[in-house]
């Protein structure tokens, strides 16, 4: 009995080790953005077959690494008409097995409209997408007929998986948006001069209408599309993440 234990224990352990050692090959090939990924890799690890809309799957680059997890972004580029090229990313744990996938980066166009879908932002618990959306004159000249743009935030969990994103529709006309949806340490912010953090520290405050008593807050902000001033205590009003940053800023001072 002890002898097939120590047996399947040697087993487990070369099949192990044998998968990892093919997780690094693979991983070796996003050091170049463009390659092909070899089929059998593909098919094992995206879980891509060649088909007539789609027979390539190219090597997109390492979006983020921890000593947990690892997230590769992929690209289809499509046989369709128009232009049209779409990516996903995948998150893999250490051994090589498959956490989670979603929709990354997409541009696909023709003479009647333009869907395009571009990162912005990549930490590993939070990325940012900017969505844009328009309508073209087919028949014209080619101009926008009309266009909507947005951000979609993706939150990514501590093992690597994905939670459910979310849009914000005024996040896209602010400039330090990122502070209203993820928490920053010290160490993130040591880089920021001290007029950059007042700057953050106050647009937190601003999205959320506070009249701001200094005239250069106000000639500042009032300078703003997205600002509405309208509450002399806008504290209650700030979320728990911007809650956190402020501290965070704040506490740099002392």
């Amino acid at each position: 009995m002890i002898r097939y234990v120590v047996f399947f224990s040697m087993f487990f352990s070369l099949l192990v080790n044998a998968q990892e050692s093919e997780f690094e090959t693979l991983q070796i090939l996003f050091t170049e953005s463009g390659k092909q990924i070899p089929e059998d890799l593909a098919l094992k690890y995206f879980n891509f077959k060649s088909t007539e809309r789609a027979n390539r799957l190219l090597t997109g680059k390492v979006i983020v690494k921890t000593k947990d997890y690892t997230i590769l972004s992929t690209i289809l580029q499509c046989n369709l008409g128009g232009s049209c090229q779409q990516s996903s990313i995948t998150s893999f744990n250490n051994t090589g097995e498959k956490i989670d996938t979603i929709a990354y980066e997409r541009a696909i166009a023709d003479c009647s409209f333009d869907d395009r879908r571009e990162s912005i932002f990549v930490s590993n618990d939070l990325l940012v997408f900017k969505e844009t959306r328009a309508k073209v004159d087919c028949l014209g000249d080619g101009k926008q007929l009309g266009v909507k743009v947005w951000l979609e935030f993706q939150p990514v969990k501590e093992n690597g998986s994905f939670s459910k994103p979310y849009t914000d529709l005024k996040a896209i006309e602010r400039d330090n948006y990122i502070f209203s949806h993820r928490v920053f340490t010290k160490e993130e912010l040591n880089n920021k001069t001290e007029e950059e953090l007042a700057v953050i520290k106050n647009e937190i405050f601003a999205a959320h209408g506070y009249v701001f008593t200094k005239t250069k807050w106000q000639d500042y902000f009032e300078s703003k599309t997205w600002y509405i001033p309208s509450d002399t205590d806008a504290v209650n009003k700030l979320t728990d993440i911007e809650k956190k940053n402020v501290e965070v800023i704040l506490s740099m001072k002392q």
